[in-house]
C-alpha cells in the first residue's frame, strides 16, 4: 500500500483527507505541525507528503527544504495561499505539485497517485551498467573498479574513468 503523510494543522481538514485516502487504500500518517511532520517522515518514510504551508510552528517552505534533505518522496502542497509567487516559491523549494484549497478530492488523489507513480518509475529505471573487459570491470553506479584481485579503487564522484584515473599501472 502507498503511505501518505498529511502535514496539516486543521483537524477537520485532516479528518476529511484521512477518510478519503483510506477509502482509496492509502496508508495514512498525520502530523499537526512541521516538526512532527519531519519526525514522522524520517521514521515512516512515506511514499508521498501532503503539506500545508501555514503551519503553527514553522514556515511550510522550510518544511519542504528539510523534507528534501530526508526523502525523494513527492511533496504535494495543499494550501489556501493563492499567489503565483507563493506557488513558484514552493515548487522551487522542492515541492512536486501545488493544489489550492478548496479543491476536488478526486483531483488531489489523482495527483498524488501520479506523483508516486513517477517517483517509482524513476527509481526502478536505474540501470546497472557494469562494463567488463578482460579481467577489469567498472561499475559507475556503485562507483567501483574491480580486477581479478578484487575491488581496487573507487571512481571519481562524477563516475568517469579516464586513463589517468583508472589506477591501472602504466595507463597514465
Amino acid at each position: 500500500m502507498t503511505r501518505v503523510l498529511v502535514v496539516e494543522d486543521e483537524p477537520l481538514f485532516v479528518r476529511a483527507l484521512v477518510i478519503h485516502l483510506r477509502a482509496r487504500q492509502f496508508d495514512v500518517d498525520t502530523a499537526p505541525d512541521g516538526a512532527t511532520g519531519l519526525q514522522v517522515a524520517a521514521e515512516k518514510r512515506p511514499d508521498a507528503v501532503l503539506l500545508d504551508l501555514g503551519l503553527p510552528d514553522m514556515d511550510g517552505f522550510e518544511v519542504i527544504a528539510r523534507l528534501r534533505r530526508l526523502t525523494r518522496s513527492p511533496i504535494v502542497v495543499v494550501s489556501a495561499r493563492r499567489t503565483s509567487d507563493e506557488k513558484v516559491e514552493a515548487l522551487e523549494a522542492g515541492a512536486d505539485d501545488y493544489v489550492t484549497k478548496p479543491f476536488a478530492m478526486d483531483e488531489l488523489l489523482a495527483g498524488v497517485r501520479a506523483a508516486v507513480r513517477r517517483t517509482r518509475i524513476k527509481e526502478s529505471s536505474v540501470i546497472r551498467a557494469t562494463v567488463e573487459t578482460g579481467s577489469l570491470s567498472v561499475d559507475p553506479v556503485a562507483g567501483q573498479r574491480t580486477a581479478e584481485a578484487g575491488v581496487f579503487g573507487s571512481l571519481p564522484p562524477n563516475g568517469t574513468c579516464s586513463r589517468s584515473s583508472s589506477g591501472i599501472p602504466g595507463s597514465s
